[in-house]
């Protein structure tokens, strides 16, 4: 069984001289990686899934506000054994703000299943007029809808609430941002009636005063040169009056994306995008096949950016999917993103069947 906490360090052994005889020094002692002050190399996650499979994908991370629910981070994914939409139900881990991740005391999960079809891309928030975490999520039937559920310690949750509902897949991956008690946010992927293996996606920006009715949808000015946006992560940095969103770019008529973007706006509707992936696949083996949909916190006084990545690698028996880490200064992150490097060369000795559309178990 997979270790419900798992706590990452890296040590090395010196050895001096030689022979059975010979002299050692003591090892040095762990880097910590809790310490926020410093940036982190990605590393994979270990996470602990109600099937136990500890394969995971489409994170989404929310930090209290001090004096509620611990002021820990609190973590949403879903599990996806071997891309098995039957078990990506959304669950929760509660965790230290880097790599250290466990069940939450009293949670069970998953903490909903599906009525119908399969369930997908949890998005969660801190709302501070009901002081209750909010959690988002795809229901995928015939059609897509996005789905309500709430509570007030992590552990009790309201009953399921359709949202917004859309045809066909014209409303994947909805990422929120609560900007003050009468002013929401809603940002989805819409690719359309045939989903990953759409020419192209467009992304939409939906609006509410209360987080539960929800206008319909605009278009939103979001291109990178190559690719589509297929799963997107969006949040409001407060300090420099910006939006900021993560997403995978997918490539017309395949969902199997090779690489993270960053975007930044002042409106959430017209965004500037960067020359270069933030993330590649390959970049750690957990991804050498697929990088998918990211996560991320930003610190202001220490002026890091905390991410928390999904992806997977292709195996005989499928896609094996994962959760990973690391923290950037934000300087190197934009700077990085930013720099016109040469064209990323596909491997071709990797087998990689394309990812096709979940179907309901």
């Amino acid at each position: 069984m997979v270790p419900n906490v798992v706590r990452v360090a890296v040590a090395a052994m010196l050895v001096a001289g030689c022979g059975a005889d010979a002299p050692t020094a003591p090892p040095p002692p762990p880097i910590d990686l809790h310490v926020v002050d410093e940036p982190v190399p990605l590393s994979a996650l270990t996470l602990s899934t109600y099937e136990q499979s500890g394969q995971v994908v489409h994170p989404d991370v929310v930090v209290a506000p001090a004096g509620a629910l611990g002021g820990h981070p609190w973590l949403a994914m879903t599990p996806y054994p071997w891309g098995n939409a039957g078990f990506e139900n959304p669950s929760l881990f509660v965790g230290d703000d880097s790599n250290v991740w466990s069940v939450p005391d009293g949670v069970t999960n998953p903490i909903v299943r599906p009525g119908g079809g399969y369930l997908s891309d949890p998005d969660i928030l801190w709302s501070d007029d009901s002081r209750e975490l909010w959690l988002y999520y795809r229901q995928v039937r015939s059609d897509n809808e996005i789905v309500l559920v709430k509570s007030s310690d992590g552990v009790h949750w309201s009953a399921p609430r359709v949202v917004v509902r859309a045809p066909g897949h014209e409303a994947v991956s909805p990422t929120i941002v609560r900007r003050s008690s009468n002013e929401w946010l809603m940002w989805t992927v819409n690719s359309g009636s045939v989903g990953c293996s759409s020419a192209s996606t467009a992304v939409e920006l939906r609006r509410s005063t209360d987080g539960v009715t929800w206008s319909q949808p605009v278009a939103v000015t979001l291109s990178q040169r190559g690719v589509f946006a297929w799963h997107i992560e969006v949040q409001w940095v407060p300090s420099l009056r910006q939006y900021w969103a993560l997403f995978n770019g997918k490539a017309a008529g395949s969902c199997t994306t090779d690489a993270l973007y960053i975007a930044t706006s002042s409106d959430g509707l017209t965004w500037q995008t960067y020359a270069s992936p933030v993330l590649r696949r390959g970049a750690i083996p957990e991804f050498a096949d697929i990088v998918y949909r990211a996560t991320f916190t930003y610190d202001e006084e220490r002026d890091l950016v905390s991410l928390w990545h999904s992806g997977a690698r292709h195996t005989p028996r499928g896609y094996e999917w994962h959760a990973a880490f690391e923290r950037r200064r934000r300087a190197d992150l934009f700077d990085g993103a930013g720099r016109v490097t040469a064209a990323f060369t596909v491997d071709e000795e990797r087998s990689r069947p394309p990812l096709t559309n979940a179907t309901a178990p």
